[in-house]
């Protein structure tokens, strides 16, 4: 009797089993590893999918399709009318925004099949191109890999380099409804011969875009946001000693070796106020200027957090004029003040475009290379 129902009970889960059902060969399904959404001239959405061609007879071995839809979903319909096997969702690397779709009102709607379909990817990169989509799409580069997997490791790799953020759609589903900073992803630009990562676009909580951070100011946004994280390289302009030589410029590189942030938030006088101290412990790789580090280091150090200082107050005004707060200081102000932050949690980034943030850097070399 045991053994009889040992079979029956095993008859059951074997027919119960999940994830046969719908079990879909490799050479039957198109996947997408890259998708875009871009607005042309005549405000008409433009949906456009990369995937892998699994065929020894095809020469090509990628294909690009783009179809003109009035949502994410009803492209789906066009591709499969036109790709050689049924699109799936589920491995997208990257979602490509145009910058033209980024200036309007809303368009964060159209992503709303990304998060409410449970086969469809929220670990995909979030990118806005500065151009046409059509031009990035259509690009093959003899001397690269497949076009989706280039991207997704530049970005990648600027990521650790910390020259551009890597926002996934889940962390930017996050950061569109978080009332206390304002979203921003990645930027790139389709030049003559390359795509060239730009830095970081700033957009506002409607995820309008709002301007670009630089590469290098991206590097101080990472700083404050995560603190040491990849690898930070810095060249700042500092006055060396001697006088200006027109060709050799004087210019310090460094590593940042360590990142200590302390925010103190108050209000006072119908305003925030952010105090910021970053300690940086960092060591030094390239020195274009004669100086006696033995004994003169203390003055190295001031002259990097002068540095500092200038180039963190002129990216926080951009921010500011911008309203936008990729810092994240509103989540500082509900932790500490959320009686006044109870008041302007609905509008943010105006606040914070009225606050006051003082930032006062603190640099310790610890290390000066291997040569004097």
């Amino acid at each position: 009797m045991k053994r009889f129902t040992r079979i029956i009970l095993s008859f059951v889960l074997i027919v119960m089993l999940t994830g046969c059902t719908d079990r879909l060969n490799l050479e039957d399904a198109t996947l997408s590893l890259m998708v875009g959404i871009d607005l042309n001239e005549k405000n008409e959405l433009l949906f456009y999918m990369t995937s892998p061609v699994f065929s020894r007879e095809a020469k090509e071995k990628t294909e690009e399709y783009g179809v003109r839809a009035s949502s994410t979903r009803e492209s789906r319909m066009g591709f499969d009318e036109i790709v050689t096997a049924l699109t799936v969702s589920g491995k997208i690397q990257l979602i490509v925004l145009g910058k033209r779709l980024m200036q309007q009102q809303d368009w964060f709607r159209l992503l709303d099949v990304v998060f409410r379909d449970a086969k469809f990817t929220v670990n995909a990169r979030m990118v806005m191109l500065d151009g046409p989509l059509n031009e990035l799409f259509e690009y093959k580069p003899k001397d690269k890999p497949r076009l989706a997997l280039h991207l997704t490791k530049l970005i990648d790799t600027a990521n650790k380099r910390n020259l551009t953020v890597k926002t996934r759609a889940q962390e930017f589903h996050r950061q569109m409804f978080e009332k206390g900073m304002t979203p921003h992803i990645s930027e790139l630009k389709k030049t003559k011969h390359a795509v060239r990562v730009m830095g970081t676009a700033l957009l506002t909580k409607k995820g309008v875009y709002a301007g670009l951070i630089e590469p290098r100011d991206t590097i101080l946004l990472q700083m404050l946001l995560h603190g040491k994280q990849g690898e930070i390289s810095i060249t700042l302009p500092v006055k060396g000693p001697t006088e200006q030589n027109p060709i050799v410029k004087d210019r310090v590189s460094f590593f940042v070796k360590g990142v200590q942030k302390k925010v103190k938030t108050t209000y006072r006088d119908g305003t925030f106020h952010f105090n910021v101290q970053l300690k940086l412990r960092v060591s030094i790789s390239e020195r274009l200027f004669p100086f006696n580090m033995e004994k003169d280091y203390k003055k190295l150090e001031q002259m990097i957090a002068e540095q500092f200082y200038k180039d963190y107050a002129q990216l926080i005004k951009k921010c500011q004029e911008a309203k936008t707060d990729p810092f994240g200081f509103g989540l500082y102000a509900r932790a500490y003040e959320y009686e006044e932050w109870k008041k302007v949690q609905h509008d943010w980034p105006t606040a914070f475009s009225k606050a006051t943030v003082q930032l006062k850097p603190e640099v310790s070399i610890k290390g000066n290379g291997v040569v004097k």
